[in-house]
């Protein structure tokens, strides 16, 4: 060992390379370990190309719908491998922005595979580091199908990286990185059916609008199975066949490809929790503090290995906080106001409570709705939607906010600001928003809580 470093950084994606950045601002020496490509799985193989694909996707099915309009005279035709070429461009020009930052800061970055070691130690190629505090930031991977000809199956890897859309597409499981995928190949011309083991999508969201948000998905012509469990999968010489329990009744379904999304399991890769002391929760996950402590001392985690929200920006703020506890004092994380978003055709984003959440809370409740068809920029933009506001009855203020359409998931932010700073009636009418813009609603939909909206009925 050549010297000792202030912080050791297992895992370069969105927490890790952040939180290396953070510390190298604070004058700390760091070193960080990435076994693959810096960005993690975010920037390389999930956030960043699925809204590449899906942004061109989108494109292309709104001058579909012009030219059903009669604005266009044909639809034209596409070329699916200029777009994987372009995301990979997008995808290449990020990782390298994120390894110049890193150098920039004199952080030492090492490509190899990292194993922790009592002592605040690490093994790397047969090299040992030492530091004085270590953040785990080594992500999550995607759980494997537990049943029979799983081996038929892809992940969203390899969904990214076909070589033309798929006449037909089967994915089991209708969490937010199966829905997105099904959306994209959906709008890219692609015969997309979704099987759910669940009764209804994201159980833990605003129903209405997750009920308005299938309707819509489905129009577009992507079939949704709820309450459904895959039994197994086989395939013959052109296709896989899946077979699914719904109720009593067996099913199946043909597929050209099969994607498994099923959900994401903490990476514990090169780390031995018992060797190490670590504590993990039933899921196996890293259980840390709210300063984002693990059991040891001077060892942090954040993201995906510690369970909780699966976000990228939410393990920027990981990040920050366990950052700021090892070189600056006491911070608590604060996971009030998380805005989550889903980036399917159309988009849905929230933040703070549901109805349901509210009331289960005690809390007596007022709700604001505004619909997109009272917007000029969202009928000028040709969109539809609806956005929904909850506030408190007694203080005005508001808890929670969510989106279905175009811009949900960058209106989310004036949202969140909004939820994060318990904002009133009163200064929801003091605000000046522009006009025209989508982010007009969420003013409208606040102000609809107390009947007080002007564009909305």
């Amino acid at each position: 060992m050549s010297n000792i470093y202030d912080l050791m950084v297992i895992g370069g994606g969105p927490g890790g390379y952040t939180s290396a950045i953070l510390a190298a601002k604070k004058g700390a020496s760091v070193i960080l370990f990435e076994e693959s490509s810096l960005g993690g799985t975010c920037l390389n193989i999930g956030c960043i190309p699925t809204k590449y694909l899906l942004d061109k996707a989108k494109l292309i099915s709104k001058i579909t719908k012009c030219s059903n309009q009669g604005l266009f005279k044909d639809a034209g035709m596409y070329s699916f491998q200029k777009i994987q070429q372009g995301k990979v461009e997008v995808v290449h020009k990020l990782v390298n922005g994120v390894t110049g930052l890193l150098k920039a800061h004199k952080v030492t970055v090492i490509n190899g595979y990292a194993q922790l070691k009592p002592g605040l130690k690490a093994v790397c190629d047969g090299k040992e580091y030492q530091a004085k505090n270590i953040i785990i930031a080594t992500g999550s991977t995607p759980i494997p199908l537990p049943i029979a000809g799983a081996e038929y199956t892809i992940n969203s890897t390899d969904a990214l990286e076909m070589k033309r859309p798929p006449a037909s597409m089967v994915v089991i499981g209708g969490g937010v990185i199966g829905l997105e995928i099904a959306s994209a190949y959906n709008a890219l011309g692609s015969e997309v059916t979704v099987i759910e083991m669940l009764d209804r999508l994201y159980p833990a969201e605003e129903e209405k609008s997750i009920k308005k948000l299938v309707a819509a998905l489905e129009q577009s012509g992507l079939r949704i199975i709820t309450g459904a469990q895959v039994e197994n999968i086989f395939a013959n010489s052109s296709e896989k066949i899946i077979r699914y329990r719904k109720g009593e009744e067996v099913c199946e379904i043909k597929g050209d490809v099969v994607l498994s999304a099923i959900g994401r399991k903490a990476n514990l890769n090169g780390m031995n929790p018992q060797e190490l002391g670590l504590a993990l929760n039933e899921k196996n996950e890293i259980v840390v503090d709210a300063t984002m402590k693990t059991s040891i001392d001077h060892i942090y985690a954040i993201g995906d290995v510690i369970g909780n929200y699966q976000l990228a920006h939410v393990a920027y703020a990981e990040a920050a906080c366990a950052v700021h506890n090892i070189f600056s004092g006491k911070k608590e994380m604060n996971y009030y106001a998380v805005p989550r978003c889903i980036y399917t055709l159309p988009g849905y984003a929230a933040v703070g409570m549901t109805s349901k959440q509210a009331m289960e809370a005690g809390l007596e409740i007022a709700i604001g709705n505004f619909h997109y068809t009272a917007n000029g920029m969202a009928l000028a933009e040709g969109q539809d939607g609806m956005l929904t506001v909850i506030a408190e009855q007694n203080s005005k203020e508001t808890i929670g906010v969510h989106i279905l359409g175009e811009g949900a998931p960058e209106m989310i932010s004036l949202a969140t600001l909004a939820v994060a700073n318990k904002t009133t009636l009163q200064q929801w009418e003091d605000l000046i928003v522009a006009h025209p813009s989508l982010s007009e609603m969420v003013r409208e939909a606040a102000l609809d809580c107390f009947g007080e909206a002007v564009h909305g009925l």
